[in-house]
């Protein structure tokens, strides 16, 4: 903490009480010397009297907002320098306090104030790590497996090897084809991508090879294949393990010549493509039972990556999440707690239901911040059980937690609380014990 009061007697009672309420104290008696410090080091606090020998608090004020500084400042005032102090509040300040303090208020202001702090320097910190990713890749990760994956990936991809990419749904097979197709020579041709899952067999086909004017129904212009578009580049098969095996004989024959045939057509065309492919079955199991070609499964398997998901990978989820909120461009922070419910929550739709989780709390967090509460109910469900294993809470413990979260939510109000937790308002009653009255305003 930096203190910069010019009353001697007050700069050491004050520094005396926070140094006893267990914080590191600087103190300072100028508008100068408050600057000189700033320069020195890093506060997470500063409290600044507004009436300086040299000047006013709100200079330094205006320093900390012109060097973007993560110090959060409060301006102490007398009775009658509220004005200015609304002033500095505009100007960034935390929170101001008319002398004579008051330090159990000051106590809280100050906490309050530096868990902001802190919260600003650990998303500026996940923004730096975020900016020295492999933003070529597209890949937000600081997860050493993964790291090793992408090495292999920047490898593979100098080599016209296919590539078949094993992994859940979301976890980011898409991006690792077209790093794939941005580390390779093929990079200035085209990168097409086509879901195998999405499309009936006979329209698979067709959009694979293209088809001749008048070949079926509804086929009234020639149309190229994305064999064809796709010409001298990389054509990314998804979900190939849903292709038929009609399908499966010719995209064969494709990869093996070279050489497709449009549907209606007996004249071979040339196509020179890259080609990598994704599923999220065990390709291996579906050869086996007879679903898959074991021909066409070793044509299709140069190289196979297996990309881990999100919850074997629990270090990236702050990283992305932070990723995600920038994209989103929102303005916002997430507290500790926060995080921690996200880390411990088993993210089935992985990097995904990740982006979408983080979307939903960005646009209806009240705050400036984004808590655990801001979070679904069933990620915040998984993640205290998981807390819980991790920190010995006791069942009764969880339940509190868990009902007073649902009580906020419900702004206090016993008898929603209870129709949204299924018990009965007796119940909740015994659990909460009674209600405490509400101060008067």
């Amino acid at each position: 903490m930096l203190v910069v009061e010019d009353d001697a007697a007050l700069l050491e009672v004050l520094c005396d009480q926070l140094r006893l309420l267990g914080h590191t104290v600087v103190a300072g008696r100028s508008v100068a010397d408050g600057i000189q410090q700033l320069r020195d080091a890093e506060f997470d606090v500063a409290l600044l009297d507004l009436m300086l020998p040299d000047g006013s608090g709100i200079e330094i004020l205006r320093r900390i907002a012109e060097e973007d500084l993560a110090t959060e400042a409060i301006v102490l005032t007398g009775y009658g320098g509220v004005d200015t102090a609304i002033e500095a509040m505009k100007l960034g300040a935390y929170d101001y306090m008319t002398k004579p303090a008051r330090m159990d208020e000051l106590e809280v202001l100050v906490q309050k104030a530096g868990e902001k702090s802190r919260l600003r320097r650990e998303n500026s910190s996940l923004k730096v790590r975020l900016g020295q990713q492999e933003r070529g890749f597209g890949l937000i990760t600081e997860d050493a497996g993964m790291k090793e994956l992408m090495a292999t990936v920047a490898r593979v991809a100098t080599s016209d090897l296919p590539v078949l990419i094993q992994g859940e749904s979301g976890t980011g097979k898409e991006l690792v084809a077209r790093a794939i197709h941005t580390a390779s020579p093929r990079s200035a041709h085209p990168f097409v991508a086509i879901n195998c899952a999405a499309m009936a067999e006979g329209l698979l086909e067709s959009e694979l090879f293209g088809h001749e004017k008048g070949s079926f129904t509804g086929a009234v212009v020639r149309k190229a294949g994305l064999f064809e578009v796709a010409d001298k580049g990389v054509l990314f098969l998804d979900e190939i393990g849903e292709v038929s095996p009609a399908v499966q004989v010719k995209l064969l024959r494709a990869i093996e010549t070279r050489e497709i045939l449009r549907v209606g057509s007996t004249r071979p065309v040339r196509t020179d493509v890259r080609i990598v492919t994704a599923t999220n079955k065990d390709v291996k199991t579906e050869m086996q039972e007879g679903r898959f070609r074991e021909d066409l499964y070793y044509r299709l398997n140069g190289l196979t990556i297996r990309l881990p998901p999100l919850r074997e990978r629990r270090g990236d989820i702050a990283l992305l999440a932070r990723h995600f909120l920038d994209r989103f461009g929102a303005k916002k922070q997430l507290t500790p707690r926060a995080l921690d419910t996200l880390t411990a929550y088993a993210w089935p739709g992985n990097v995904r239901e990740l982006q979408m989780v983080i979307h939903r709390a960005a646009i209806l967090a009240l705050k400036d911040t984004i808590d655990a509460d801001d979070l679904p109910l069933d990620v915040r469900d998984q993640g205290w059980k998981a807390a819980a294993v991790r920190t010995s809470m006791s069942l009764a413990d969880i339940e509190r937690e868990y009902i007073e979260t649902v009580l906020r939510q419900n702004e206090g109000h016993r008898g929603k609380t209870a129709r949204a937790l299924g018990i009965d308002p007796k119940t909740l009653y015994n659990k909460l014990g009674p209600e405490r009255p509400r101060k008067k305003e």
